[in-house]
């Protein structure tokens, strides 16, 4: 049977053929392993402390005296198996995968959701560089010429997991409004749900209110400068 050490060595390694970079540990692979039991079915995944303690999370739980700390074993009973191994293999290799049934169907309405489940469980765990890529591969998702709709749901999702101060977030979020508003992509259809999301009321629609506003803002300062005589 292949041991914890040789399943890790054998998933960074893979990785870096595909492109990843390993993150340098030292002698992290000595470190102790832990058993995370993740989501209602309790899927099991094994990882050494000091990989996990990237997350300040993660650390206090190793480096606890809690019942954790003590038998090896985290429980993670609100967390996505295929959420936690793509975390995992960030921690460990700097770059992840997404593995989700849903994804391999093509459906990028699904693959976008998976993101954002990555973003919101980056948040609770406090891995801050794992958002910010997370925001990247989003970025390559959003096909705004063709299922803009899509979207709204997946950044639904993203603010009811995320507090009202994470700037990176709804700068990323406004700046996906503000293309919607350009007049090659702007439809009834886009349009209404504009509307519908604003008469809901939340930071979502705020941030929307806000990047009509500000592009708007922008436009005028722009034809403003157009109109400006030659000297």
């Amino acid at each position: 049977m292949q041991s914890d050490h040789s399943k890790t060595m054998d998933m960074t390694a893979a990785w870096e053929r595909e492109g990843g970079s390993t993150m340098s540990h030292g002698d992290g692979f000595d470190s102790p392993t832990f058993a995370l039991i993740v989501g209602p079915e309790e899927k099991t995944f094994t990882a050494h402390g000091s990989f996990l303690s990237q997350s300040p999370v993660f650390e206090k739980i190793c480096k606890s005296h809690f019942r954790e700390s003590q038998t090896y074993q985290i429980d993670l009973p609100e967390d996505e198996p295929d959420t936690i191994r793509a975390i995992l293999q960030y921690l460990y290799a700097g770059n992840f995968h997404h593995y989700g049934t849903l994804e391999f169907a093509g459906s990028t309405w699904a693959a976008s959701m998976q993101l954002a489940d990555m973003y919101v469980t980056a948040e609770k765990y406090q891995l801050s560089s794992l958002k910010d890529l997370v925001l990247t591969k989003l970025g390559h998702f959003i096909d705004v010429e063709e299922r803009p709709i899509d979207f709204f749901s997946t950044a639904k999702a993203i603010y009811a997991g995320t507090p009202d101060t994470d700037r990176g977030w709804r700068t990323f979020f406004q700046n996906f409004v503000i293309n919607l508003e350009k007049p090659s992509h702007m439809c009834t259809t886009v349009r209404g749900v504009f509307d519908r999301c604003i008469a809901e009321g939340g930071t979502m629609a705020i941030d929307i209110v806000l990047a009509i506003c500000n592009d708007y803002e922008a436009q005028l300062r722009y034809d403003d400068e157009d109109d400006r005589p030659v000297i």
